[in-house]
């Protein structure tokens, strides 16, 4: 008896299953040396190397909670030099949120992020407002070496309309929060780090992890506080807020997402006009009203 085959044409081209992958992919992007996969180390599993180890690219795990399913982050360390420009150009493509990162020691380092984040710009031009990019100052505790101020960090950010932040890997300062806050841009997801490691959700409230329920960093457990924010208005033509964590994080983020390539987005100034002819007509108005009063005396 004689087995039925399969009916299949050898003329049909294959083709190739579409990529049904639930996992988040972050981009960490940067000069060589500014401290990027210490970063990363310090995140996923607590580590830090004193010796620097130059990167080609390397991609790191993390279990989290997406929209209350259990998803992966993976986050793609990449080489600091240029080199591989194809490499790097892919990372883009398929990422879906990016790190941007500096050493606060170094100004050249933030001068050459400038054609990394327009590259970004360029690759990701369909979604431009929806595409998360934090600007991010490493090694905040080399302060005695500073060549970046704060306020310069702030201004690119507000420039790029991007949120900004400082961090130490090495004595593990606002690295988690700086991961958080890149994942709050993105707004149709709802990220919680709060998962063990078996991949259970401790907490369904999809927020911040609480002091009583300290969160698996890793292979680390990390009690971290409710962050308390205070809401400024930056200076200059794109109105950001500057949040101030429990923790001590300092970090900016653009209230309201600005195109690409609008530079002077300059205030409303119908409040201040409607102010002027309201204090020209308020004279007018009371010279009236005495006049009528005499009238009626008279």
């Amino acid at each position: 008896m004689a087995l039925d085959k399969p009916n299949k044409d050898p003329n049909t081209p294959f083709r190739a299953m579409p990529d049904q992958s639930t996992d988040y992919r972050i981009v960490v992007l940067g000069s060589a040396g500014v401290g990027k996969t210490n970063c990363v180390l310090r995140f996923v599993n607590g580590q830090f190397r004193e010796n620097y180890i130059p990167t080609v690219e390397d991609t790191y795990r993390q279990v989290v909670s997406c929209n209350k399913q259990i998803t992966t982050l993976q986050i793609t360390d990449t080489t600091g030099t240029h080199q591989f420009p194809a490499m790097q150009r892919l990372s883009i493509q398929k990422g879906h949120a990016f790190m941007l990162l500096y050493s606060i020691t170094s100004k050249p380092t933030l001068e050459e992020l400038k054609p990394i984040y327009d590259q970004i710009r360029e690759i990701k031009a369909d979604q431009q407002c929806d595409t998360p990019i934090l600007l991010m100052g490493c090694k905040s505790d080399e302060a005695a070496c500073r060549e970046v101020t704060e306020n310069l960090g702030k201004q690119l950010a507000s420039y790029w309309s991007c949120a900004w932040i400082e961090t130490s890997a090495k004595t593990n300062s606002n690295i988690r929060e700086a991961f958080q806050e890149l994942l709050k841009l993105d707004k149709k997801r709802q990220f919680n780090f709060n998962v063990d490691q078996d991949g259970h959700l401790l907490e369904e409230n999809g927020g911040t992890p609480t002091p009583s329920s300290p969160a698996l960093h890793g292979n680390k457990r990390i009690t971290t506080t409710n962050s308390s924010s205070s809401a400024t208005t930056n200076s200059g033509s794109n109105q950001n807020i500057t949040e101030t964590t429990t923790a001590g994080a300092v970090i900016t983020r653009p209230t309201t997402p600005v195109l690409h390539g609008n530079k002077t987005n300059r205030p409303s100034t119908t409040s201040s006009l409607n102010t002027k002819k309201s204090s020209r007509t308020s004279p007018d108005t009371s010279s009236n009203r005495s006049s009528a009063r005499k009238c009626l005396i008279m």
